[in-house]
């Protein structure tokens, strides 16, 4: 390497960890994060002021969390169910809470087949918007203008009132109103309003190490936290019981953040779904459930849901507090999640938390550039597998000079590949006088060792940013490309009749056969029996990497790599620029 190149490689390696260290500083200074209003939904109403009972929190994950849920004792009375209906979606109401047991997605198959009927998500053991911390009373439903209406009595003269309306696409508007008709104070106790349980589709091929489940959470304070990443550091303190995991595993209790946080939404979600529960104003606290298959390292989240808890509130004679909230249950669509606001469209995972956060200014516009040209090619072509070919051609042509540059530095260093051989002959046994003699053969012959990396370096940050896109994107379920029947799953063919690997997926087998081929157009810029080995290692490594992987993805890779052949074919009809 050139001593230019090291003056280079040390500024960005600087410049790197500046960035890193003043991020934070300049996100908070020009990206706010943004302040939530007090009324997001509908104005909380009240006859007179609602006196609010402080409650204490423990900062430690409950002590309870090994128990098992509390049997919710259901009503005598014979359940009635009504239907809440628009274009997109078809929800059931319960009259045992006013909650939501099914949601029907109208424009969602259930499997990959032209009988399958639409997509649902069944809450019946766990209904959505359920209150726990009430009584289940079998209260009485009603159809209003445009919605439902639940009416309960709980005693006492206490009654809770339900408004449900669907609004927009997959969006329902709750507003839930306890009255006290009585003449003494009603001390409402502490309350958590459900999610439903989320797990995937039966379809959904499960990649080792990667959850596609999970709970999110955003408070104004803290912006959104990915809870499926810490499921299985909640598993390690939750021990498995005799009783809690046979054949049929049973809901664990919910389990609290570590520290007490607000919540100003809370989402669910599988890979491809999802429900965002959002109250008027914050939540006083949030928690979530998890059900899991297996013991040990085997153990994997297989369902979850979150809750919104409420602090108990008093409620005065005569009086009556209001609570407003929305829950968004649909699919994973970027440019709906988007128009929420308060980053709810982060149940993508668009960006990275942690160490790698500082990248967000660079990978965020890259995956959302990249969604967008890929939304964009499907509506010409009709046809998501040609979309993604078309958009690794625009991928490849954009890196071109790039890629040019480091083929033809790859060439210019096989054309020197004798005389190389002659100064570590020459210099065998003084490894140090060797490097400083092949240093200045650089400088003169003017050639960049590190050079023929470029190609590979520049793809990684579209590779990584492409699989957080195809990860979940709810276009590519159930799209077909020749033998393709699903793009954002392996390919499964003969599913259990392949033995060891279960099935068989031609494109990761292309793929390798493709990297084979391009290792040996590859220029020999080095020692051959290392590139020897590369050759055979690389291939069949990637092989192991990408077999389970979404079909999409594999096919990027595949078509990257048939691009950079024909590239590099073409260079070799030409002569060595030396």
């Amino acid at each position: 390497m050139k001593k230019n190149d090291f003056i280079i490689v040390g500024i960005l390696v600087a410049l790197m960890f500046a960035w890193m260290n003043f991020y934070p500083v300049l996100e908070k200074k020009y990206f706010p994060k943004p302040v939530v209003a007090e009324e997001q939904i509908a104005p909380v109403t009240a006859e007179t002021p609602v006196v609010v009972a402080p409650v204490e929190k423990d900062a430690a994950i409950v002590e309870a969390v090994t128990a098992k849920v509390p049997e919710i004792v259901l009503p005598s009375a014979p359940e009635q169910q009504m239907k809440l209906s628009n274009d997109d979606v078809e929800l059931t109401v319960s009259s045992y809470g006013g909650a939501v047991v099914s949601a029907v997605l109208k424009n969602y198959p259930e499997t990959n087949s032209k009988e399958s009927g639409p997509f649902v998500l069944e809450f019946t053991n766990a209904p959505a918007l359920r209150y726990t911390g009430l009584p289940v009373v079998a209260g009485v439903l009603e159809r209003t203008d445009g919605g439902l209406r639940y009416t309960a009595a709980l005693g006492d003269g206490r009654f809770l009132e339900r408004t449900l309306k669907l609004e927009g696409e997959y969006l329902l508007t709750i507003e839930d109103a306890f009255v006290n008709s009585s003449t003494v104070p009603w001390a409402l106790p502490e309350l958590r309003l459900m999610t439903g349980p989320m797990s995937n589709p039966a379809s959904t091929t499960s990649m080792k190490g990667i959850s596609t489940i999970g709970v999110d959470s955003f408070s104004a304070a803290d912006g959104v936290h990915h809870w499926g990443k810490d499921l299985y550091k909640l598993f390690k303190q939750i021990p498995v019981g005799t009783d809690q995991f046979t054949s049929t595993p049973s809901m664990l209790a919910p389990v609290a953040p570590t520290t007490p946080q607000s919540a100003d939404w809370i989402a669910a979600k599988n890979k491809f779904f999802v429900q965002v529960l959002t109250p008027a104003g914050t939540a006083d606290g949030f928690d979530l459930t998890v059900r899991r298959e297996g013991e040990g390292k085997k153990s994997a989240p297989v369902e979850v849901s979150a809750a919104l808890q409420f602090d108990s509130k008093l409620v005065g004679a005569n009086e009556t507090l209001t609570r407003n909230a929305r829950l968004y249950v649909g699919p994973k669509d970027y440019s709906f999640l988007k128009t929420q606001g308060m980053d709810q469209v982060e149940v993508m995972e668009f960006k990275s938390t942690g160490f790698f956060k500082f990248m967000n200014p660079i990978m965020y516009p890259i995956k959302t550039g990249l969604l967008w040209g890929l939304n964009a090619l499907e509506k010409m072509v009709r046809n998501y597998g040609v979309a993604i070919m078309l958009l690794t051609i625009i991928v490849r042509i954009i890196f071109w000079p790039i890629t040019h540059k480091g083929t033809e530095s790859m060439r210019r260093m096989q054309a020197l590949q004798p005389q190389l051989k002659e100064i570590r002959e020459k210099f065998k046994d003084n490894p140090q006088r060797m490097q400083q003699e092949t240093m200045q053969f650089y400088k003169e012959n003017k050639v960049n060792p590190m050079g023929g990396c470029l190609p590979m370096f520049v793809q990684i940050p579209v590779f990584i940013a492409l699989y957080t896109v195809l990860r979940s994107a709810i276009e590519l379920r159930f799209s077909k490309f020749l033998w393709i029947s699903d793009l954002s799953e392996p390919e499964n063919l003969f599913a259990g009749m392949i033995p060891i690997v279960g099935s068989l997926n031609i494109l990761p087998l292309l793929m390798s056969a493709t990297m084979i081929l391009q290792q040996k157009l590859t220029p020999s810029a080095g020692d051959p029996q290392q590139q020897k080995m590369m050759a055979v290692m690389m291939p069949i490594m990637m092989l192991f990497f990408f077999y389970n992987m979404p079909s999409g993805l594999v096919l990027y890779w595949t078509t990257s790599n048939l691009i950079m052949i024909l590239q590099m074919m073409i260079k070799k009809q030409k002569p060595a620029v030396t």
